[in-house]
């Protein structure tokens, strides 16, 4: 399904190319600087050919940023050993030089740079034999004349300086920029003749192809796919197998998948394209995230959708998507073809981690674009608490799964677990239950986590409450129709977890008002977790410590009124212990009645 999706997107991307050179043989490449050539084949200029854009700062200050160009080139060699490419892009290959200390050499401890020029030289010379158009030949002159140990001082080179070893370059004829060494037919024509040629003298295997429904050669094997965060830096492959165990039917490697040539170079292509493409790709701790809508242009379906689903705030979210996003999360239904977003389209979400120089696929969800927004809408709804409705981010509930402890981010402990993260995704795109290691996480972390940025309380915030909220409702939803839990103070919520952790909350508030709010500890901090857990064991006990404690307060009437509407609905008896889903029951009601007893400007204030 992954490999057919990516296919998919793959052709309706291609479908008005101007000539079929289907861009299996082609591929992409960022290039820096544009290498004019005279026809005698010498370096007239080496041109910038950046973007640049003019980025804002969190100080108010303005920074420009160069972004490489995309070119299309004859398919890139995916080896990391030295090995040829057609129209050779990399300073390297090109020039036989390196960079060090502030000038340039040709030697180096391997000789790389020897080897490296010289198969981009004997190659290329060798291929561009026969071509005639006066950008070829002006690149072969430029090759038989250009002798890396004469151009140290090459002042063009110099100019470059520090950015000649990251940048890519590309060719063009001196005096006409427009004739470029790329865009050549007749080269690309003879190069995509050869490269069939190469397919069809190579293929051993012929085979069904599952995606193109044609006996087609099989791809041996597969291309590397790069940008995986934490992935092999030289890239990962998606089909490979190396084992014995793998083997079927007498096939061997990657010829178990009967994946035909032509199909791998299109999966591979878009993959690659799509990592590069922030507007295409997001990151979750160890998880790449690749989304992308079934249609020529995406990027209206992507903002919306990583808007919604990550709280993207990039000057590429415009104002009327963020107006329409904030209108959909209070309830309204939002106007996506007035946002130029089609709700029919078909919208693939992908969930990607590295397995060594393999990926592992975690998850991949296709479904109408529309359908999976009011999911995400309606993910976003059930987190809301009353007066707080507001976007949570997914990374923000990712944040609120780990230890603040944690410090380190690389370790274990400070991640969430990959198939905790894909089951939380298909959770929210498909619009269904949460799992239950969700619920057991949050609470976990309610009961242990501390505060720091408050008072080194037990940390219970709204996104925590939200989160358990939400996987309450949703199993009741599911369950019998009806939401069990309120966005706010729900006095006719009889459920005795929930009770007592109302109780809780205005035992805290008395504690803290008959000291002054001169406490460095509170019940909160010595008995939440045990409250939470085994209520009978805990609140008889306070119930006794808050009597002492109203007795030192002026006016006890709202309280004793509270206290004595919970206990009388409690039966004057305490849970001996509560379940997982009580345990959220009284997480909730305890946040719930304190955001109540801390907006209350009456007699609660009073005190001696």
């Amino acid at each position: 399904m992954l490999i057919k999706n990516l296919c998919d997107y793959y052709n309706i991307q291609n479908k008005n190319l101007s000539n079929d050179t289907s861009s299996e043989y082609l591929s992409e490449q960022h290039v820096h600087y544009m290498i004019m050539l005279t026809e005698e084949g010498e370096i007239s200029d080496i041109i910038d050919i950046r973007e640049r854009d003019i980025v804002k700062q969190k100080n108010g200050k303005e920074k420009t940023i160069f972004r490489p160009v995309n070119i299309i080139l004859p398919k890139r060699s995916q080896k990391t050993a030295i090995d040829l490419n057609i129209i050779e892009h990399r300073p390297l290959y090109i020039f036989g030089l390196n960079y060090n200390k502030e000038e340039f050499t040709p030697l180096d401890e391997k000789n790389k740079a020897k080897k490296a020029h010289q198969c981009f030289s004997q190659g290329n010379l060798e291929f561009c034999k026969g071509l005639n158009s006066k950008i070829v030949r002006a690149y072969y002159r430029f090759i038989e004349k250009w002798k890396p140990e004469d151009q140290v001082k090459n002042p063009y080179l110099l100019a470059i300086e520090k950015d000649y070893t990251n940048s890519y370059f590309c060719f063009a004829l001196d005096g006409h920029p427009e004739i470029k060494l790329h865009e050549d037919q007749e080269l690309l024509e003879k190069f995509i003749e050869e490269y069939k040629r190469n397919i069809s003298s190579q293929a051993s295997v012929i085979a069904m192809c599952p995606i193109e429904g044609e006996y087609l050669p099989v791809a041996r094997i597969h291309e590397k796919i790069k940008g995986i965060k934490g992935g092999n830096p030289t890239g990962c492959v998606l089909v490979g197998m190396k084992e014995n165990a793998y083997e079927s039917y007498g096939k061997k490697q990657s010829y178990n998948s009967n994946l035909s040539e032509s199909t791998m170079k299109k999966y591979t292509s878009v993959i690659n394209k799509l990592l590069t493409d922030d507007n295409h790709r997001i990151y979750l701790d160890d998880m790449t995230i690749v989304f992308f809508a079934i249609v020529k242009d995406d990027s209206n379906e992507c903002d919306l959708f990583k808007f919604m689903l990550n709280g993207s705030m990039e000057d590429r979210v415009n104002d009327s998507l963020k107006a329409v996003a904030i209108e959909m999360l209070k309830g309204k239904t939002g106007d996506l073809k007035a946002l130029q977003a089609n709700p029919n389209v078909e919208f693939c979400i992908i969930g990607l981690t590295p397995n060594s120089s393999r990926i592992s696929q975690r998850f991949i969800i296709r479904n109408s674009f529309g359908s999976i927004i009011q999911n995400i809408v309606q993910h976003q709804r059930d987190l809301a608490l009353e007066g707080n409705i507001r976007q949570i981010a997914i990374w923000q509930i990712n944040n609120e799964l780990v230890s603040p402890k944690s410090s380190e981010k690389s370790t274990e402990s400070n991640k969430v677990s990959s198939s905790l993260t894909s089951t939380i995704f298909y959770a929210i795109l498909n619009g269904t239950r949460y799992p239950e290691s969700l619920l057991s996480t949050v609470i976990r972390r309610v009961k242990t986590d501390i505060d720091e940025e408050n008072n080194n309380n037990i940390k219970v915030n709204d996104i925590r409450v939200g989160i358990i909220k939400a996987c309450l409702n949703r199993k009741a939803r599911f369950t019998n129709n009806k939401e069990v839990i309120k966005m706010a103070l729900d006095l006719s919520n009889n459920n005795p977890a929930y009770l007592c952790g109302r109780l809780f909350a205005a035992l805290e508030l008395i504690q803290q008002r008959a000291a002054n709010g001169k406490l460095n500890r509170t019940i909160k901090d010595s008995f939440f977790a045990s409250a939470c857990s085994k209520p009978s064991t805990v609140f008889p006990r306070l119930i006794i410590l808050a009597q002492n404690h109203l007795a030192k307060l002026k006016n006890t009437t709202y309280f004793d009124m509270l206290i004595g509407e919970i206990v009388s609905q409690l039966n004057s008896e305490f849970p001996q212990t509560l379940s997982l889903d009580d345990q959220g029951q009284f997480i909730i009601g305890y946040y719930q009645q304190n955001k109540v007893l801390y907006e209350k400007k009456d007699e609660t204030t009073k005190v001696n």
